[in-house]
């Protein structure tokens, strides 16, 4: 798993260039983000040991088909 850490208030709609959010979200500075792949959603630490679930996120190239 490849957390990225947003060093500002940051809206996120794309991760890593291959997957794009139905619905972009907003991380604070120093909240981290992933793709779990098995359910393809954007997970977000939020701190104080709690995650958010963000929508399917699509990967690029499902996009193209």
């Amino acid at each position: 798993m490849n957390r990225v850490t947003a060093d500002r208030l940051t809206l996120v709609s794309m991760v890593d260039h291959w997957f794009y959010l139905h619905e972009p979200t907003f991380l604070d500075a120093g909240q981290t983000c992933w793709i779990d792949h098995e359910t393809n959603e954007l997970c977000v630490d939020r701190g104080g040991d709690r995650v958010t679930r963000h929508g399917r996120a699509r990967h690029a190239a499902w996009m193209c088909r």
